[in-house]
């Protein structure tokens, strides 16, 4: 497992694992690896290492490469974390989220000042002039299950393939509360009002850094009304006929496996 903690982090070294990015895919041996021991690939000055983290008591650093180094192949992330396990899922969004950091903070947002050098301890870079410090950025992000007696409702948005349903779900907004958030993004994106609001479990999410927090909720009123341009689609499905729904590595495919359990085992 992935062990985080708060050592000092290493300088990239020849004992550690690598996991490498081009753009936005992941590059892959034949097997579609993706830790990378040291001597299998030829480092250079500019890929920019940042420590993840210890890997199964082995510390692991994400690069970003210009050009795709010679014996691999690029997959979209995407695609490689729906054939992961929980744990190497973990992993994999960790490093894409700290290399996203890393190219993103490349001045200060204050000053403007070159941000070089990243603190020994923590994911942050000190501005030299100002002294800000710029962590990683993590945009909570809500995604609600919704039962109405034996039906859950699943919506498609414009960019889904038009027989794949999911979740409403929605960016937190600055002074919300996550049960306010799930209840404001239900009523804008479909028109109904909600009730019974509950936490179930979190997710993170790196396209490029959210993390989504997860709720079971209950119908109240309204009806639907799908939003112009937010929702093509959307209707209440019987949990024994559900439509095409994400992939369980996500938190919406759990959600709404585990809300049809939750609404049979009530049944029994």
């Amino acid at each position: 497992m992935l062990e985080i903690g708060t050592q000092a982090h290493p300088r990239p070294h020849q004992d550690a694992l690598y996991i490498l990015l081009h753009r936005q895919q992941v590059l892959v041996e034949a097997d579609q690896q993706f830790l990378i021991p040291f001597h299998h690939f030829q480092p250079n000055a500019n890929m920019g290492a940042v420590y993840c983290g210890q890997w199964h008591g082995q510390d692991v650093f994400v690069c970003r490469f210009d050009t795709v180094p010679k014996g691999f192949t690029e997959i979209g992330l995407r695609e490689l974390l729906f054939q992961q396990d929980q744990e190497h899922y973990i992993l994999l969004s960790r490093a894409h989220q700290l290399s996203t950091w890393d190219r993103d903070h490349q001045f200060c947002g204050r000053c403007g000042t070159s941000l070089q050098e990243k603190h020994h301890k923590e994911h942050t870079k000190i501005c030299p002039k100002c002294h800000l410090r710029h962590y990683p950025r993590i945009s909570p992000c809500i995604i609600v299950s919704i039962r109405y007696d034996n039906r859950i409702l699943l919506a498609r948005g414009p960019q889904a393939p038009k027989d794949r349903y999911s979740n409403i779900a929605g960016f937190v907004e600055a002074g919300e509360t996550l049960e306010q958030a799930v209840a404001r993004e239900v009523k804008e994106e479909v028109g109904i009002e909600i009730n019974n609001i509950r936490y179930i479990s979190s997710q993170p999410w790196s396209f490029p850094h959210q993390l989504m927090a997860g709720f079971f909720a209950d119908y109240q009123s309204g009806e639907l009304t799908p939003a112009p341009g937010e929702i093509e689609e959307a209707d209440w499905w019987h949990i024994d006929d559900l439509p095409m729904i994400p992939n369980a590595a996500t938190i919406s495919g759990q959600l709404i496996l585990q809300h049809v359990d939750w609404i049979k085992t009530e049944q029994d």
